[in-house]
């Protein structure tokens, strides 16, 4: 099934890669997923995805603004009971890969490659990649690891966001070392953002020249622990709070008790719930500083975001975010402690000259490290596939499809 873009006329000469995302909603594995299939498209693969937990979003509105075909396969539509429903949506998976046609196929978490992995192997997909972005959830679950390490066969290859986590897949998982990869989230690099854009964008919030504003983009759910970030910005010393605001990007189960914590605090008038929003980049340009306070991540695709965008940022020491900062690139904090979140948040606010020296190194570790095009050519190398294809029907001759 599929809605939005028709099928239209396709050329069985061109790949068709499929990109499993685990929603359509705003979040950081979206974001990879949406950026490499609006990339591979670009190049001149067909391109069709769809989200394992979710129909709508706003990142399917994006896809098919791109001209990205979504299909639904969304599994908490299906009915029954373990085995059963599982069954039902491995038949609606391998027809779906059937019909497409599908020659890669990239999916994102483990979950994801639980339900669809069995399913492309009978449908005969040539390639299936999976790439994890944060292990924690994983940890929690030690009675299904053999049941994981089972599914883990059914990938091709399987690459992860942070060192660590390979180690963990091999340890745990007995995943050979052969198919495990480090591939880190790439970005895009910006442009320099004019004063006349920051003024606008902070305009658009009310933000006043001598107010410092601090941002969060994400997800509002238990593992981001934003309580701790309220606390923490209550917690600023008078010279800083009585100049700074708070303002929440995102949507998620945790918004009703963060917005009655926030009240609690005596914060509303300083912090701001701003939604779901599809503006995140132009939203960042009237930032001082970005924060996260989570309990575990993997590598944080929004703090790349914010270090393109010119923003020093703070945040919890989980994941591979203590690499991300090394080399004074950002500000960590040990999790769950607003104490300490609360005097980073200070010293980045009170020293121009610490802010300035973050984002230079910030923007030279992304540039040297996380150049979008280089990460984008190395997960078409593991979906076996080259760089582009040069014109309809005919595979670029500068790399020819690997194995990883």
């Amino acid at each position: 099934m599929s809605r939005g873009l028709a099928n239209g006329a396709r050329d069985a000469r061109v790949p068709v890669i499929a990109e499993g995302l685990f929603s359509y909603q705003i979040g950081g594995s979206e974001r990879v997923g949406v950026d490499l299939a609006v990339e591979f498209k670009r190049r001149g693969y067909q391109v069709v995805c769809f989200a394992v937990h979710d129909s709508d979003g706003p990142m399917r509105v994006e896809l098919e603004r791109a001209g990205i075909r979504c299909l639904d396969l969304n599994y908490d539509r299906y009915t029954g009971i373990g085995i059963l429903r599982r069954l039902r949506f491995m038949w609606a998976c391998w027809r779906l890969l059937r019909r497409e046609r599908i020659s890669a196929l990239h999916v994102h978490h483990t979950g994801s490659l639980v339900l669809c992995g069995i399913a492309a192997r009978l449908a005969r997909v040539p390639r299936i990649v999976l790439t994890e972005h944060a292990v924690d959830h994983l940890k929690e679950l030690p009675r299904y690891h053999r049941r994981i390490a089972c599914y883990c066969r059914a990938a091709s290859d399987i690459t992860v966001v942070e060192p660590a986590q390979a180690q963990y897949f091999h340890r745990q998982f007995r995943v050979p070392r052969d198919r495990l990869h480090h591939v880190a989230n790439g970005t895009r690099l910006r442009t320099s953002t004019t004063a006349d854009a920051i003024k606008h964008a902070r305009e658009k919030l009310a933000l006043g020249a001598d107010e410092f504003a601090y941002f969060y983009v994400g997800r509002l759910s238990p593992e981001k622990d934003l309580g701790t970030l309220l606390e923490a910005f209550a917690a600023l010393p008078a010279d800083v709070r009585d100049r700074s605001r708070l303002y929440l990007v995102g949507d998620g189960s945790e918004r009703a008790s963060l917005e009655t914590r926030r009240d609690a605090l005596g914060l509303l008038a300083r912090v701001t719930f701003l939604g779901a929003r599809s503006d995140v980049a132009e939203i960042l340009t009237a930032a001082d500083a970005f924060v996260m306070s989570s309990r575990s991540e993997g590598l944080p695709m929004v703090l790349l975001e914010a270090m393109v965008a010119g923003v020093p940022c703070v945040a919890t020491a989980v994941g591979g975010i203590p690499g991300l900062f090394s080399g004074d690139r950002g500000v960590s904090v040990p999790p769950q402690d607003s104490a300490a979140l609360a005097a980073a948040m200070a010293s980045i606010a009170r020293s121009p000259e610490l802010r300035a020296r973050l984002v230079a190194n910030a923007l030279d570790h992304v540039r040297k490290h996380h150049a979008f095009d280089a990460i984008v050519d190395r997960y078409l190398h593991l979906l076996g596939l080259p760089p582009r294809v040069e014109r309809a029907g005919t595979l670029s001759p500068a790399a020819s499809p690997g194995t990883g």
